[in-house]
């Protein structure tokens, strides 16, 4: 990855943290780019292919996790959503 080497003094409290880790983490990053750009490439030749594609343990872990919270609200409120019906 490539960063502007000239920053704005304003921005530095905010933006500074982030250009220092998006540098140190460059090249880091979990996962293989080459079978991620093969999946990606792959799934373009599928009849029906995903609106959302997770690639990486990373990822399916934290679509879990969203859906068990989604689950779980849903799960807490049903009772409101149903009372609200004809």
């Amino acid at each position: 990855m490539q960063v502007e080497p000239a920053s704005i003094a304003d921005c530095a409290d905010g933006a500074g943290p982030v250009r220092e880790a998006l540098a140190k983490n460059d090249g880091h990053q979990p996962g293989d780019p080459v079978k991620a750009a093969k999946a990606i490439v792959d799934i373009t030749e599928v009849a029906e292919p995903p609106l959302r594609l997770q690639l990486g343990v990373d990822a399916i872990e934290r679509v879990e996790a969203k859906l068990d919270l989604v689950r779980s609200e849903l799960d807490r409120w049903r009772h409101v959503a149903l009372s609200t019906g004809l």
